[in-house]
């Protein structure tokens, strides 16, 4: 964890955050091609690097898997193992995927749910009241999606920034903060998960932003301190 202080942290978020505040109109509506890009993102993204994950999202998304309707679960679930063990170049380094055979069984199962559900993933999307009861339906039946990749998706397809991505850089920001007692720096549990959304929702109130639009801005600033730190440890 980083050992900057407290009133270091909350001035570089503050900087952020308007910067981000600028950046987030968007009136493109997101295809379906862009829902499953961004929702395979989310679901490969837990517990590897992000960038990891959207390596192996862009490769899924090129060879469009989770768009053939060909594919039974069992088939996919096949395809996507051989796509997830094959190594990729990522930011110059011939990498591999920390968990192939369960994020492909999670993909392929998720796709099932989904066209179960409805047509489409945006015909799902769009067949909620608000983000909180995409974010439950989501959480509850789709698998590898929990609460922190729910909000993660929603918030970047643009349906809500009222939504917080509770992840290791932003609960480490929040114990900085004293405003999370936690020690667990991942949580499942989506009724706890919004107890501590609430609370950082309610410092957002301090920065004039949205939730969503803070802890993106937290997670930049705790990578790069974190950053920092290890580069003076060393």
């Amino acid at each position: 964890m980083s050992t900057y202080a407290p009133h270091v942290l909350k001035r570089a978020v503050a900087a952020i955050c308007t910067d981000i505040q600028s950046r987030t109109v968007c009136t493109i509506k997101p295809d379906e091609r862009d829902l499953w890009w961004e929702l395979s993102s989310c679901i490969l993204s837990s517990q590897v690097p992000y960038s990891l994950a959207i390596a192996f999202s862009d490769v899924i998304d090129e060879e469009g898997l989770l768009l053939h309707d060909s594919y039974d679960t069992k088939t996919l679930m096949q395809r996507l193992i051989v796509v997830l063990r094959t190594p990729r170049v990522v930011e110059g380094q011939l990498r591999t995927y920390r968990f192939p055979a369960v994020r492909a069984s999670q993909l392929a199962a998720a796709r099932t749910v989904i066209m179960t559900a409805q047509c489409s993933l945006c015909e799902l999307v769009g067949s909620f009241q608000d983000a909180t009861e995409a974010r439950a339906w989501l959480v509850k039946h789709v698998p590898g999606i929990g609460p922190k990749q729910a909000s993660m998706f929603l918030r970047n397809i643009g349906i809500s920034y009222d939504l917080a991505v509770l992840d290791r850089h932003v609960l480490n920001y929040m114990s900085k903060l004293n405003i999370y007692s936690g020690t667990n720096l991942f949580i499942s549990n989506l009724t706890q998960y919004c107890k501590y959304e609430a609370i950082l929702r309610e410092h957002a109130q301090a920065f004039d932003c949205s939730v969503g639009i803070l802890d993106w801005a937290i997670w930049i600033v705790m990578r790069v301190a974190n950053r920092n730190m290890e580069a003076i440890a060393t």
